[in-house]
């Protein structure tokens, strides 16, 4: 009976080993193991080995993507999927959306915590939650990248996380505003813009704020001394991102930059591209309607 016992084991541990093994190298055997086994680090490295030796081998490729996708490598798994792609097999089309169907449900379900976090208050804790349903969201893209909405769903989370972090920075510059430091509010907001991303709904708050900071700035120094033309130079600050901002997605923010470059081009004396900026305005208005 106990030999019986260990002809069995032995004949189903070689069938283990024909499936995983095959005509694969000992690298792919041993990193479909530990992949089968849950041991992505030890699968990334194996797979990785194997594609070295054997660029054109779509399965290991593959699974190189998979690994570093239970790895939360986001940028690995894009490097592993164009060589997976490049080589134009799509062997694996039902593992991929069922791989990308796994990541997108994990990024969703971590965005919904994150906004239930920061109902709280927990504004640390949210961004961290944010940050990891961002990162499984641009893994499913790497995964999918004709997934457009996805690529939507990164842009408005990189938003929703830029807007939280510069929420104190904005906040403090406001109070210094109020009381009159325009210099400190400037250096606030100038901090902030470090921390957010160029373009980003956070970035044009800022870039707002910064402009009008500039505007009141000079408002009080020509009322302090209406016969020094040095206030025009918190104007002229203002003007490069008042201009950028008229590029805004957003009809509320490029209204709000035209409202106030018709003050900052009559101040410099720009009086045609003041004119220009009214009937901007204007347009603007009606279309918001």
């Amino acid at each position: 009976m106990r030999s019986v016992k260990v002809l069995t084991v032995f004949l189903i541990l070689s069938a283990i080993m024909f499936y995983f093994g095959g005509c694969s190298t000992a690298e792919q055997t041993t990193a479909k193991l530990a992949y089968a086994q849950g041991d992505y680090k030890k699968a990334e490295e194996e797979f990785l080995k194997e594609t070295k030796q054997n660029p054109t081998n779509e399965e290991a490729w593959f699974y190189l993507a998979m690994s570093r996708a239970q790895l939360s490598k986001a940028d690995g798994v894009k490097e592993a999927m164009i060589k997976y792609t490049q080589i134009g097999k799509f062997t694996f089309r039902t593992e991929l959306t069922e791989a990308w169907g796994t990541m997108y449900d994990r990024a969703y379900k971590q965005y919904e915590d994150g906004e239930k976090i920061a109902k709280t208050g927990k504004d640390d804790e949210a961004v961290k939650k944010f940050t990891e349903s961002l990162n499984n969201f641009e893994i499913a893209y790497a995964l999918l990248p004709d997934s457009a909405f996805v690529k939507d769903n990164i842009a408005a989370l990189n938003g929703r996380i830029n807007t939280i972090l510069v929420k104190p920075t904005i906040d403090k510059g406001v109070e210094l505003e109020k009381n009159g430091d325009f210099s400190g509010a400037i250096n606030e907001y100038n901090n902030g813009l470090s921390k957010v991303t160029k373009g980003s709904g956070a970035y044009e708050v800022i870039i707002y704020n910064i402009s009008l900071a500039n505007l009141k700035w000079g408002e009080k120094m020509r009322e302090t001394n209406s016969e020094d033309p040095s206030y025009k130079d918190k104007y002229t600050a203002a003007l490069p991102y008042l201009e950028e901002l008229t590029a805004s997605k957003d009809k509320d923010n490029k209204l709000n930059a035209y409202e106030l470059l018709i003050q900052v081009y009559a101040n410099l004396g720009m009086n045609d591209k003041a004119q220009d900026a009214i009937k901007m305005r204007d347009q603007l208005k009606s279309e918001n309607k």
